[in-house]
């Protein structure tokens, strides 16, 4: 049994400590992108929410989710809490392989940043000095699946990119770079299905690509059909996504059948 936590945070622009750093670096603090907007350097963002996707897949490819979990500031009042939360988590899980999409560029930043200005301490799939943890699987602690399948390759895909490739709904990926500071609690509430959410696509698209390059054997139409299934009957996902999760449960229902109709 190989164990995964897929995790996934969201942050969002800090104005107080991105004026604090202009007045240090006031050329540096106003660089703009290309529409004119100002550059949001990473030290200056705050992670506002967090999840983590618990998943096993034995050695005959059957997979076992063990929950979602997500914390945001709206129920935890500040980052430190949303931070010591999953890690908390992460220690509890000693065994879990950490999964994020990108998370050398994003995630594990955010988290390092957020770990020096509370005083808290990294979970052991996170350190730079996890190396001796990996050495007891051949698999890494952290896994950064962006990175994995871009391999040499000079492009970086997007996760909706992919998620489109290997026939997810398009709806499951709408708005979904569209980050904003929730202002109420329905827009709280959304913020959990969306972190959490980017969690189980990640996890959806690491099992097709792992099965794909022998890493693990499963059969992807069971796995999706089984994930979407979980998603719908615990409510794991926004209110729109359940029916595009329900046409992807009966595509793959369908799709097993008619295998198992020419296996006969």
């Amino acid at each position: 049994m190989t164990k995964f936590t897929f995790i996934d945070v969201e942050a969002v622009w800090d104005e107080q400590l991105h004026e604090a750093y202009r007045e240090i670096d006031p050329r540096g603090a106003a660089k703009q992108k290309r529409i004119g907007q100002v550059l949001h350097r990473l030290p200056c963002k705050r992670i506002i929410a967090a999840a983590a996707f618990d998943l096993e897949v034995d050695t005959n490819g059957a997979i076992s989710i063990g929950g979602l979990s997500s914390w945001t500031e709206y129920e935890h009042g500040d980052e430190r809490e949303v931070v010591t939360q999953l890690f908390e988590h992460l220690r509890a899980r000693p065994q879990h392989h950490v999964v994020t999409y990108n998370g050398l560029a994003a995630e594990i930043p955010l988290l390092n940043l957020a770990a020096f200005a509370h005083q808290l301490v990294l979970p052991q799939q996170l350190r730079i000095n996890a190396s001796a943890y990996g050495n007891r699987s051949a698999w890494r602690p952290h896994i950064d699946l962006g990175l994995q399948m871009k391999g040499q390759g000079r492009d970086w895909a997007h996760l909706s990119e992919i998620g489109l490739r290997i026939g997810l709904p398009s709806d499951l990926f709408v708005g979904k770079a569209d980050i904003a500071e929730p202002r109420n609690g329905d827009e709280w509430h959304a913020m959990r299905h969306h972190v959490g959410t980017d969690c189980i696509l990640t996890a959806i698209v690491a099992l097709v690509y792992w099965r794909a390059n022998g890493l693990i054997a499963l059969d992807p139409l069971a796995m999706l059909h089984n994930i979407a299934d979980w998603c719908i009957r615990n409510r794991a996902v926004a209110d729109a996504h359940i029916e595009p999760l329900a046409r992807l449960r009966a595509q793959m229902l369908e799709q097993m059948g008619a295998y198992r109709d020419e296996a006969a």
